[in-house]
Formats: C-alpha cells, sequence, structure tokens
C-alpha cells in the first residue's frame, strides 16, 4: 500500500468514528457522558449492514446488544402462540435495545430489517467495561434510563382516550417501578 491510500484509509477511519461518536451523542440513555466514556463506547462499536430479512432481536434471547438505528428501516414483532403480530416500523435516529447494555435481558420481541439498513451495534461487555472504568457515567445513564422510561409511558398515555385508559390501568404503570 502506497502513503495516500494509507492515508485516504485513515482519514476514512477517522471520518467513521467521528461519524459514529456522533449517533451516540443523540442517544438519550448517553446524554451527559463525558468525552472519554463516549470515545470508548464508540470504538467498541460496531456498524453492521443489513438486507431485508436480517433479524437483530429474536423474541426470547438475550444477545446482550443495543442498536442505533443509522439508515433504513427494522420492523418489531410478537409471536403469541401461533400468531405473529407486526408491531411497528422503526426509523433512522432510534435506539433500540438499550436495556440489554445495563443487564441480562430477554427480548419480548424480534426485530428485522424490511429493507437494507446500517445499525452501530453496542455490546453489553464492552459497555460494562467503560461503565465500570467511568463510574459517573453508570450513574448519568442511570437517570437517563429513569427519564426516557417516565417519558414514554406519558407518550403512551397520551396516546390513548379515557375509554381505553379503563381496559389498559394493569398495563400501565410500568414508571412505577
Amino acid at each position: 500500500m502506497n502513503s495516500s491510500t494509507e492515508k485516504s484509509a485513515e482519514q476514512e477511519k477517522h471520518s467513521s468514528f467521528k461519524q459514529n461518536l456522533e449517533y451516540l451523542r443523540e442517544i438519550p440513555l448517553l446524554l451527559g457522558l463525558d468525552y472519554e466514556s463516549l470515545k470508548l463506547i464508540t470504538m467498541l462499536s460496531k456498524q453492521i449492514d443489513l438486507i431485508e430479512g436480517d433479524q437483530l432481536m429474536v423474541q426470547g434471547e438475550d444477545d446482550g446488544c443495543a442498536y442505533f438505528l443509522i439508515n433504513g428501516k427494522l420492523r418489531s414483532s410478537y409471536r403469541l402462540y401461533d400468531k405473529l403480530y407486526q408491531l411497528r416500523d422503526h426509523v433512522p435516529g432510534e435506539f433500540l435495545g438499550g436495556l440489554a447494555l445495563l443487564g441480562p435481558a430477554i427480548r419480548l420481541f424480534t426485530l428485522y430489517a424490511t429493507e437494507s439498513s446500517s445499525v452501530l451495534r453496542l455490546k453489553r461487555d464492552g459497555f460494562q467495561k467503560v461503565m465500570n472504568q467511568y463510574p459517573g457515567s453508570m450513574a448519568k445513564v442511570a437517570a437517563n434510563f429513569a427519564y426516557v422510561l417516565s417519558a414514554r409511558e406519558q407518550d403512551l398515555l397520551n396516546q390513548i382516550d379515557s375509554e381505553a385508559l379503563e381496559s389498559a390501568n394493569q398495563a400501565l404503570g410500568i414508571s412505577l417501578i
């Protein structure tokens, strides 16, 4: 390899790192983390390209990963006995599966690509090593998680009318945990 090819590959690697760092800065769970923590998490993350039909998460499994959707579209589904329910489409900018970074988390849903897509994958073991190295970061992640959970439940409450609220009362209250 000549020096201009090496320089170009190094520039591309640096550009990719900077872009991945920016993606991580968008994730609500990681808001407020110091640069060193984010830098290490970025170095441990990996971009994965998917084709239509590729599965990222499988209901009933614990893969220990979380994903930031860079481009494309993913769909979540839920299987109950012999019936498959298509839940919703996920668009670029969404962070999915973050709970798996904090500890064992059996997937309740299957997540798969409905078109060519790219994700940034974070693995639990690497994430937890960074959190152990920077304990203050874990306190921020926990506070962010509590905020995200409450905000998500508030969004659900805002989407249902009073009749639906009467029948959904057993399903709501996750933020009371």
